[in-house]
């Protein structure tokens, strides 16, 4: 039995995650992408903000997929719908998240890296633009528990 070591970026707390991970079995510089939202926990920041069945933050999370879709083709990489299946060993566990995956080809370490950092901002943006309008987004993305702390302080001023 060979083992691949294989190269995973993330940005992960309890209200949402981004995470690229090499994924040899579908090529020799494909990537997974997983990313969701906890829909749970950024309802107490949402909540009324929308209509009945439009959920800011599952809406956001559709929309990013579309924007890193097109980012990464400007850099030359491909994407495709991917099952979630191939997710579900690397991402958080629990009730709450809404998720979604892409297939990405022709990737390198540094549009990896790329493509996670305007992920996280452009959620940040979706999100935060719907849910609580008058909230700045930092200019450079916090780490994750920093991130974390900055939503829920936003919860209790709502």
């Amino acid at each position: 039995m060979t083992i691949t070591r294989v190269a995973t970026y993330e940005y992960k707390n309890d209200y949402l995650y981004i995470i690229i991970r090499q994924s040899p079995e579908h090529g020799p510089k494909a990537c997974i992408l997983c990313c969701g939202i906890d829909i749970t926990r950024f309802d107490a920041l949402c909540r009324g903000t929308s209509g009945i069945i439009s959920n800011p933050a599952s809406k956001g999370l559709q929309l990013l997929l579309t924007d890193i879709s097109a980012m990464a083709r400007r850099k030359g990489v491909n994407s495709r719908p991917l099952d979630y299946g191939h997710c579900m060993p690397i991402s958080p566990r629990g009730e709450g998240w809404y998720r979604e995956s892409l297939l990405l080809d022709n990737v390198t370490p540094k549009i990896a890296k790329e493509l996670l950092g305007y992920g996280v901002k452009d959620l940040l943006i979706k999100v935060l633009t719907a849910c609580a309008p008058a909230a700045l987004v930092p200019k450079t993305i916090p780490n994750p528990a920093e991130l974390q702390n900055y939503i829920q302080s936003l919860e209790n001023k709502s």
